[in-house]
C-alpha cells in the first residue's frame, strides 16, 4: 500500500467519526492527573480507555486482543496468550520487548517479566472490565519512571459490578469456546455486599487451550495449556475510612509447550538448528494487595491512600515428552520477579472560587528480586531496591485554561547476589522526570493542548549484568534520556449532524527525542551485552473519533509513525502505520452488530520489509431483557474473517492467527 494512498483513506475515514448516544457504547469516562472525571478528548495527554462493552464485544483471549484497535499500540511477538508483550510509539520490538519502558499496572500495582523469548505479561482478560492506556512519557509521573512507550493500566471486576438494587448476593457463570486455539474457559464470579459498608468478590476462571494456526493452516504457537486464575477481592468502609484486600493469582500447566512462546519452533532458523524445543512449563502470575484510605468530607486536602503490596512473575521450565524436540539446558529451571512496594499517596483539592486546583504527592519504596535457579549468566540474580518521591499538579483557570505540571525523582541499587560471578559491584542511578502539559478551551466544543516531558529510563538489572555466552556486563550503562513533545486538537459535541448524536475527536502529533537508547548488541564473548547508543528519534500522529446516532456507532483510530537510529538508520521498533475501523448497530434492545477493522499499510525495517495488510472482525450480542432467557448473554465472535496470513512488523518471525470462531454464553443468578 502506497503511502499516498494510505493517508488519503485516512483523511476520507477520520472526517467521518466522533463519539455517543443511546443504545451504544459511551465515550469513556477516565480519571488522568489527579483530578475529576473527565472525557478522553478534554486531557492533555494521549489516552484511549476500553470498557467493560467493549471488553465484552471483543471477547478477548489476550490483552493484545483488547488493545488491537487502540491508536499506537502493537502485539510483539505473537498471539499466544503466554508470549504477550508490547509496542506503544515504536517503543518495543524484537527480543528487547522494552518490558521496564511500558508499564503494564494491574489494579495498580506492577507485573513484569523478561526472560529470553518468554513474553512479558501474564493477566486473564476475563477477570477485566476496564483498559486504560497512556501512551507517551507524559505519563510517567504518578505510575512510575521511565515511561518511554506509556503506561497500560488494567482494573479487575469488583462485587458491585453484579449487585443491582438492593441485591445482596450474585453468581454469574460464562463459558467461553474458541476454534483457533481450541480453546475452552469456564469463569465464575460470585458478588457478596449484605450492606453499605461491606462488599466481596470471588472469581474462577479455568481454561483449557491447545494451539494456534495462521491462515494457511501452519501451526503458529503451540500453547497446550490449563490455566486457572483466581481473584478475591474484600472492600469496607467506615465514615472517612476504607480499607481494601485483593488477591490474584494465574496458574498456567503447560504440557509439550513451545519453549519460545514468540515465535514457536523456527526450525532451521540457524544452520543445522533443530528448535527451540517443547517443554512442561509452569507459568504463574501473582498480585496481593491491602490498601487503607482517609477521605473526610469536611477535610478537601485529605485524600490520602496507603498500599502495601506484593506482585510475582515466574516461569519454570522443564523438559517435555517429545525427544526429538528438547530445550537447550541453558534454558531450563525458573526465572522469577517478585516485588514488595510500600506506597503512600494523597490528593489534596486546593481549589477556590476563583480556580480549580488538584495537587497529588506520594512516595513509595519497594525491592525487586530478581532470582534464577539454577544460576544463569543471561538471567542473573539481583536485588533492585527504589526509591520514590512524585507530584503533581492539575490547575484549571476561568474554566479555559488547565496547566498540569509533574516532578517525578526515582533513585535505584541494584546490587548482585552472590550467584552472580560475572560482576560482584552494585551500581546506583537517580531518574528526574519534569514535565508540563496544558490544555485550553476555545469554546464549549474545541480544545488545543501541548506538553513537554523529560524521561529517564534507568538500565535494569538484566540490562546491566548480562553475561550471556561469555558476554561482559556493562558497569557503566547510562540511562535512556527522552524529550516528547506533543501538540493537539480535540473536539466534543452533540447535535451535529442530527439532534441525538454526539462526536469526540482528537488528534495528536508527537516527537519524541531518545538519547543514550539502550541496545543488545548481540556481540558474544568479551563484548558487553547491553550498551547505549547514540541516539534515536521517533515522531508520528494519532488520531481517534467516536460518533455515536441513535442506534448507530462508529469509531475509528489512525497511527502514523517513523523512527531512526544513528546516522538516519531505520529503526526495527517501529510497526505498521494503521487505521482502524469499528461501526456498530443496534438492530434492536435486545441486539447488536458490529465490524472492526485493521487496514496496514507497508513497512520498511531495518530487519526487513513487511507488507501491508487487512483485518477484519465481526461480533453480535444477544441479551434478552424479557422472559424466561433474561439475564442471558450470548455473544457471537468472527475474528480475521478473510483468513488472512500476515504478519505486522513488531512480530519476530511468525504470523498472525488466521480465522478464529468465538462462542460465549453467560448468566448472573
Amino acid at each position: 500500500m502506497k503511502s499516498n494512498r494510505f493517508m488519503l483513506a485516512v483523511v476520507a475515514a477520520i472526517t467521518a467519526q466522533g463519539a455517543h448516544a443511546q443504545q451504544s457504547t459511551e465515550v469513556d469516562p477516565i480519571v488522568i492527573n489527579a483530578g475529576q472525571d473527565k472525557v478522553a478528548s478534554d486531557v492533555p495527554q494521549s489516552v484511549t480507555v476500553v470498557n467493560q462493552e467493549r471488553l465484552d464485544e471483543t471477547q478477548a483471549a489476550t490483552i493484545g486482543d483488547i488493545l488491537a484497535q487502540v491508536p499506537g499500540v502493537s502485539g510483539v511477538g505473537s498471539s499466544s496468550p503466554l508470549g504477550q508483550s508490547f509496542n506503544i510509539r515504536g517503543v518495543g520490538a524484537g527480543l528487547n520487548a522494552a518490558e521496564s519502558s511500558i508499564l503494564t499496572l494491574v489494579d495498580g500495582e506492577e507485573l513484569y517479566y523478561e526472560s529470553y523469548r518468554q513474553g512479558s505479561l501474564f493477566v486473564e482478560p476475563e477477570l477485566l472490565k476496564r483498559v486504560e492506556v497512556l501512551r507517551g512519557p507524559g505519563s510517567s509521573t504518578l505510575y512510575g519512571s521511565g515511561a518511554m512507550g506509556g503506561v497500560i493500566l488494567m482494573e479487575t471486576k469488583d462485587a458491585t459490578d453484579f449487585l443491582e438494587g438492593d441485591d445482596t448476593f450474585s453468581v454469574r457463570q460464562k463459558l467461553t469456546f474458541e476454534s483457533n486455539e481450541d480453546k475452552f474457559q469456564s469463569s465464575t464470579i460470585m458478588s457478596f455486599k449484605p450492606d453499605n459498608k461491606f462488599d466481596a468478590l470471588l472469581a474462577l476462571t479455568y481454561s483449557d487451550i491447545g494451539q494456534s494456526e495462521d491462515g494457511d493452516g501452519n501451526t503458529l504457537i503451540r500453547t497446550n495449556a490449563n490455566i486457572a486464575n483466581f481473584l478475591g477481592k474484600a472492600n469496607y468502609s467506615e465514615g472517612a475510612h476504607r480499607f481494601g484486600a485483593s488477591y490474584q493469582h494465574l496458574y498456567s500447566d503447560g504440557e509439550d509447550q513451545d519453549f519460545n512462546q514468540l515465535d514457536g519452533p523456527q526450525i532451521g532458523r540457524f544452520p543445522g538448528f533443530t528448535g527451540w524445543g517443547v517443554g512442561d512449563i509452569t507459568t504463574e502470575a501473582q498480585v496481593a494487595r491491602l490498601e487503607y484510605g482517609f477521605a473526610p468530607e469536611d477535610k478537601p486536602f485529605w485524600d490520602l491512600t496507603a498500599t502495601l503490596s506484593y506482585t510475582n512473575s515466574s516461569k519454570l521450565v522443564e523438559q517435555g515428552s517429545v525427544a526429538q524436540e528438547p530445550i537447550s539446558a541453558t534454558l531450563l529451571g525458573e526465572r522469577s520477579y517478585e516485588l514488595w512496594k510500600l506506597k503512600v499517596e494523597n490528593m489534596a483539592d486546593l481549589s477556590t472560587e476563583r480556580f480549580d486546583h488538584y495537587l497529588t504527592f506520594g512516595v513509595a519504596a519497594s525491592r525487586k528480586d530478581r532470582s534464577a535457579d539454577p544460576a544463569s549468566t543471561s538471567h542473573a540474580e539481583a536485588i533492585t531496591d527504589t526509591y520514590e518521591l512524585y507530584a503533581q499538579s492539575e490547575l484549571t483557570l476561568n474554566d479555559r485554561l488547565t496547566i498540569n505540571t509533574g516532578l517525578r525523582i526515582d533513585h535505584q541499587k541494584i546490587s548482585p547476589k552472590s550467584t552472580f560471578t560475572a560482576a560482584t559491584e552494585t551500581t546506583t542511578a537517580t531518574a528526574i522526570e519534569p514535565q508540563i502539559a496544558a490544555l485550553y478551551r476555545l469554546n464549549d466544543n474545541w480544545n488545543v493542548f501541548g506538553s513537554l516531558s523529560r524521561v529517564n529510563r534507568l538500565p535494569t538489572d538484566d540490562e546491566i549484568y548480562d553475561a550471556f555466552s561469555g558476554g561482559l556486563p556493562n558497569l557503566g550503562l547510562k540511562a535512556e534520556k527522552g524529550m516528547n513533545y506533543e501538540i493537539g486538537v480535540s473536539y466534543s459535541g452533540q447535535g451535529l449532524f442530527r439532534a441525538d448524536d454526539a462526536v469526540d475527536f482528537k488528534l495528536t502529533a508527537f516527537y519524541n527525542d531518545i538519547e543514550d537508547k539502550i541496545i543488545r548488541t548481540g556481540g558474544g564473548a568479551g563484548v558487553i551485552g547491553f550498551d547505549n547508543i547514540d541516539s534515536a528519534i521517533i515522531k508520528g500522529i494519532e488520531a481517534e473519533g467516536r460518533y455515536v446516532a441513535g442506534r448507530f456507532s462508529a469509531s475509528a483510530g489512525l497511527s502514523v509513525l517513523d523512527g531512526e537510529g544513528p546516522d538516519g538508520a531505520k529503526l526495527d521498533t517501529i510497526a505498521n502505520n494503521t487505521l482502524t475501523l469499528g461501526f456498530g448497530y443496534q438492530l434492536m434492545p435486545e441486539l447488536k452488530i458490529g465490524i472492526n477493522s485493521v487496514f496496514a499499510a507497508d513497512r520498511s525495517q531495518s530487519r526487513g520489509e513487511y507488507d501491508g495488510y487487512t483485518v477484519h472482525n465481526i461480533y453480535a450480542t444477544y441479551i434478552p431483557d424479557h422472559g424466561a432467557l433474561e439475564g442471558l448473554e450470548v455473544r457471537l465472535g468472527v475474528d480475521n474473517i478473510a483468513n488472512a496470513t500476515y504478519q505486522p512488523a513488531t512480530y519476530l518471525s511468525q504470523s498472525a492467527k488466521g480465522r478464529n470462531f468465538k462462542l460465549s454464553l453467560a448468566k448472573t443468578f
